[in-house]
């Protein structure tokens, strides 16, 4: 299963996890998606999608 968006292809990114001594570890930073149901040609359709698409969208309406 992809960890990104279906509007604005927003996926993982990559960083470091730093420790109290700051040791420095790569980890994973992924996108809050939720899963949504949209009208889409007249038509409901489920995506990902991640917030910032979401709130963008419920201010278009």
């Amino acid at each position: 299963m992809s960890q990104k968006c279906d509007i604005c292809g927003k996926g993982p990114m990559s960083g470091n996890s730093v420790s109290h001594s700051h040791r420095k570890t790569r980890r994973k930073f992924y996108p809050n998606l939720h899963r949504v149901t949209i009208e889409e040609n007249g038509r409901k359709v489920r995506k990902k999608i991640c917030t910032r698409c979401l709130k963008t969208m419920s201010k278009a309406r």
